[in-house]
């Protein structure tokens, strides 16, 4: 079978499609993805990322492929009985980008579909994976987990604000991860006293707030998840009200107001599922793949929040950030 260059439905059907019956003439059989999504059909910049990535690999909605969508619309309680709509339709590959919401698929399919995802979980706590390199089950993807970059954060937010004693971590304890301990190992090292402030659901984000700062803290370290990007604002509000640096994972919360997010790209590492949606519909076995890991990381500093918080950064640090928002 010959393939036209820059024909994407042709090559896809080239590499993906398969003959139902025999004979010449049968059309290829389209793939299906169960998508599962947390917002709505207003896509985030993530999930439209993945979709712009699965274009570009020519597998377009409609065209080469069809796509079973479902949304939760920002409702978690809701993930669990959508999921189990998904499998039950039986598709090629459910897909999503998040732990909550892959583990919700992985779950439903009961181990007898491949999922694919991106999760900032860790995935190995979650149940996905037996371990990184190697999965052991059938779930094929990212991670958007940065253990190792923990040090680093706090070792930026000493850098830009040598006062910083004691640190307010703000975090969801059922996101799944070991981002305190390494938080409470690398402050220890430069002498800063760690606080811990759980939030289980938005409505005890202030709380939280108070707490810290009954414990005194002048700096605030957002552990990234779905629950903290969603109470981002606030977080960043109080930060504003207090003079108080933010610094968390996510460039996504330096729009809120954040001051600095130092970690992987989602919108990078959404794409990269992209191509192992590829992978296992070429038949590769999830459980032989490793998970892929971080490898590009964002600096990002909001110049306007630090001039209200009254911090000055030189320019010299300014030089070695990827991205300035003023």
């Amino acid at each position: 079978m010959r393939v036209r260059a820059g024909n994407e439905t042709a090559r896809f059907h080239h590499t993906f499609g398969w003959r139902i019956g025999g004979g010449r003439g049968v059309r290829p059989k389209r793939a299906r993805f169960g998508w599962l999504i947390f917002s709505d059909a207003s896509l985030g910049p993530t999930d439209q990322s993945l979709k712009d990535a699965l274009a570009q690999n020519g597998l377009v909605d409609g065209s080469t492929v069809n796509i079973l969508y479902r949304f939760a619309g920002g409702n978690l309680t809701r993930v669990p009985a959508l999921a189990e709509e998904l499998v039950a339709q039986k598709p090629d590959v459910p897909i999503a980008i998040g732990g909550d919401l892959t583990k919700a698929l992985f779950d439903a399919s009961k181990g007898s579909i491949a999922v694919v995802g991106g999760v900032s979980d860790d995935p190995v706590w979650i149940g996905l994976a037996s371990s990184l390199a190697r999965l052991g089950k059938n779930f094929a993807g990212v991670t958007f987990l940065t253990n190792e970059m923990v040090a680093k954060r706090i070792e930026l937010l000493k850098e830009i604000a040598p006062v910083t004693k004691r640190v307010a971590v703000i975090f969801n304890p059922q996101h799944l991860d070991d981002e305190l301990t390494f938080a409470r190992k690398a402050a220890q090292s430069l002498s800063i006293e760690i606080t811990s402030h759980p939030i289980n659901s938005v409505g005890e984000i202030d709380a939280a707030l108070r707490s810290a700062k009954e414990s005194g803290a002048n700096s605030l370290f957002v552990i990234a998840s779905r629950l903290t990007r969603l109470v981002a604002g606030r977080i960043a509000q109080y930060g504003l009200e207090q003079r108080l640096p933010v610094i968390t994972a996510w460039r996504e919360f330096v729009t809120n107001g954040a001051l600095l997010p130092f970690g992987p790209s989602l919108v990078f590492k959404a794409k990269r599922v992209a191509g192992y949606v590829e992978k296992v519909l070429k038949g590769a076995r999830p459980a032989d793949l490793p998970i892929e890991q971080p490898v590009k990381f964002e600096l990002v500093v909001n110049l306007k929040t630090a001039r209200i918080i009254g911090l000055t950064l030189d320019r010299s640090f300014q030089l070695r950030t990827d991205y300035l928002i003023e």
